[in-house]
C-alpha cells in the first residue's frame, strides 16, 4: 500500500498537471513506455491510463491497471474510468473519504465538458439519489470534488432540474452558487455554473443576456490558462451563435478553430465534437455527420454514457430525417425516448428545436404517444418559437440548384478562373458565364465573391 508521504507527493503532481492539455501534448512520452518504466513510476503510469481513456483506447486499461495490482494506487484512478461499475466507482470513494482524500482538481479537469452531471463521467443515472439524499451525495461529491463540494452539489442538482424542465429552482441553484465560487476564485466550477446559467437563459428566450455572461465565461477561461476548457471555449460561443443565427461566427468556427474528428480522437474535445455535429446537421453534411457520430458512439456506449447515447441518437436521427428516412430515424428516435423517459433527461432532446420537433411529430403519428413523448413535443415546440433557424436555415431565394451549378461555386470557391473551369467541364468560357449567370439571382446577389460566401452561409457548398 502506499505510505502517506506517498500519497500526498502523487496527489500534488497528479493536481499540478494531471488533464490539462500540457498532458496530452506531451502524451507520447507517457505513452511509449515499457512495462517496467510504469512499475517505477505511479504518476507515468496514470498519466498512460488518462490519456487511454482520452484517446477511447478503452482496451488497454486493464492490463496497465494490472501492473501494480498491490499499491494502492487503483482507487485514485478507478473514479476516472467510465467503464467501472459503479459498484467499484462507490467503493473507490468510500475508500477515499476514509482516508481524508479529494481528488480535486486531478477528477473535475479531466473532461472539459462544461457540465459535472454529464462531465467526465456521466451522473444522469444517478439524479433521484442527488435530489432526494443531499447529505450523502455532499460526502460523495467532497472526495471527488473538494472544498467546493456544496456548490458543486447545487451545480449538478441544477443541471439535473433543468433535464427535468424545471427551470426556475435550476436556476435559483445556480445563482446561489456563482457568487460563492466567485470569491473563492473557484474557476473551474464557475465555468460550469455560468455555461448552465447561460443555457437556461438562452431556452427561456433571453440569448442577449446569455450573451453577455458568455463574455464573463471567456473571461473566467483565460484565469485558469492551461485547463482543458480551453479546448471548447469557441465551441461554446458558436453552440449560442447558432440559436442566434450567427452564421458567420459559425462558418468562422468550422473553418479556423474545430477539432479535426479524422485526426487522432481527443476526448477532451467532446463538447467540441458534439457543437461540429450541429453544423453538419445545418449544412446537410449527413455522411460527416455519421461518421462522426459512430466514431463517437463506440466509447458512449461501452462507457455507459447514457446522457451522450440520447443526443446522439437525436442527431443520428435527425440526419436520416432530413434525408428521408424517416424508419431509421424512428428507431434511433426509440433508443433516445426509451433512455430519456428512463433517467428524466427531456432537455437533451427537446433543445434540439424545430427539426426535432418536425421529427417527433411524425413519430407520434407513426409509434404512438406516451405522457413523456408529449411533454418533450411541447418542450421542443418552445424552442422552435424561440428559434426558428437553429439547424434549419431558411431560404428564401430559389435554391434548385443543379449539379453543375454546386459544381461551378465550389471550383469559384477554390479560386478558378471562369477559363479553368471551362477546361474541368470541357465547356466554353461563355456557357460558364451563362451557368453563372443563372447562379447569382438564385443568390440573390451581384459578384462572385458575394456568391461564394451566400452559398457557404447557406449550406450550398
Amino acid at each position: 500500500m502506499l505510505t502517506e508521504q506517498e500519497r500526498k507527493e502523487l496527489i500534488s503532481k497528479l493536481n499540478i498537471t494531471f488533464c490539462t492539455p500540457a498532458l496530452w501534448k506531451d502524451r507520447e512520452s507517457f505513452l511509449n513506455l515499457t512495462d517496467e518504466q510504469y512499475k517505477n513510476s505511479l504518476y507515468d503510469l496514470s498519466a498512460a491510463i488518462l490519456l487511454r481513456i482520452l484517446t477511447g483506447d478503452i482496451a488497454a486499461i486493464p492490463h496497465l491497471m494490472n501492473l501494480l495490482p498491490d499499491v494502492g494506487f487503483e482507487d485514485f484512478i478507478k473514479p476516472i474510468i467510465p467503464t467501472i461499475s459503479g459498484r467499484d466507482f462507490f467503493h473507490s470513494l468510500s475508500r477515499l473519504a476514509y482516508l481524508g482524500v479529494s481528488l480535486e482538481p486531478y477528477y473535475s479537469t479531466a473532461s472539459g465538458r462544461p457540465s459535472i452531471l454529464n462531465g467526465l463521467r456521466d451522473f444522469s443515472y444517478y439524479g433521484d439519489f442527488v435530489l432526494r439524499h443531499r447529505d450523502k451525495s455532499l460526502d460523495l461529491l467532497k472526495v471527488l470534488y473538494g472544498n467546493d463540494y456544496r456548490q458543486v452539489y447545487d451545480i449538478i442538482s441544477a443541471e439535473i432540474l433543468y433535464q427535468r424542465n424545471e427551470n426556475f429552482d435550476a436556476i435559483v441553484r445556480i445563482t446561489s452558487a456563482i457568487p460563492v465560487l466567485e470569491r473563492n476564485k473557484s474557476f473551474i466550477f464557475l465555468i460550469v455554473a455560468l455555461y448552465q446559467q447561460i443555457t437556461i437563459l438562452t431556452m427561456n428566450g433571453e440569448i442577449k443576456s446569455a450573451s453577455i455572461i458568455m463574455a464573463h465565461l471567456r473571461d473566467r477561461v483565460k484565469d485558469i490558462k492551461g485547463s482543458s476548457y480551453e479546448y471548447n471555449l469557441d465551441a461554446m460561443s458558436v453552440r449560442l451563435a447558432l440559436y442566434d443565427g450567427n452564421l458567420e461566427a459559425v462558418n468562422n468556427w468550422l473553418e479556423k478553430k474545430a477539432p479535426d474528428e479524422n485526426r487522432e480522437l481527443n476526448l477532451m474535445e467532446v463538447y467540441s465534437y458534439f457543437v461540429k455535429l450541429r453544423c453538419y446537421l445545418l449544412y446537410d453534411k449527413h455522411l460527416a455527420l455519421l461518421s462522426l457520430a459512430g466514431q463517437l458512439r463506440f466509447y458512449f456506449e461501452i462507457s455507459r454514457r447514457y446522457m451522450d447515447i440520447i443526443f446522439l441518437s437525436c442527431m443520428e436521427a435527425m440526419s436520416w430525417y432530413k434525408t428521408g428516412k424517416k424508419e431509421q430515424a424512428f428507431e434511433l428516435m426509440d433508443k433516445a425516448l426509451e433512455l430519456g423517459e428512463k433517467y428524466h433527461i427531456y432537455r437533451t432532446i427537446a433543445d434540439e428545436g424545430i427539426l426535432m420537433f418536425k421529427l417527433l411529430q411524425d413519430y407520434q403519428k407513426t409509434r404512438g404517444s406516451t405522457p413523456f413523448l408529449s411533454k418533450v413535443i411541447s418542450m421542443t415546440r418552445h424552442v422552435s418559437i424561440l428559434y426558428p433557424n437553429y439547424l434549419n436555415i431558411s431560404r428564401e431565394e430559389d435554391t434548385t440548384f443543379t449539379e453543375m451549378e454546386k459544381d461551378i461555386l465550389r471550383l469559384l470557391e477554390q479560386g478558378k478562373t471562369y477559363d479553368e473551369i471551362a477546361e474541368v467541364f470541357f465547356i466554353s468560357v461563355n456557357t460558364v458565364r451563362y451557368h453563372i449567370k443563372k447562379i447569382y439571382p438564385k443568390l440573390g446577389v451581384s459578384s462572385a465573391s458575394q456568391a461564394i460566401f451566400k452559398a457557404k452561409k447557406i449550406g450550398l457548398i
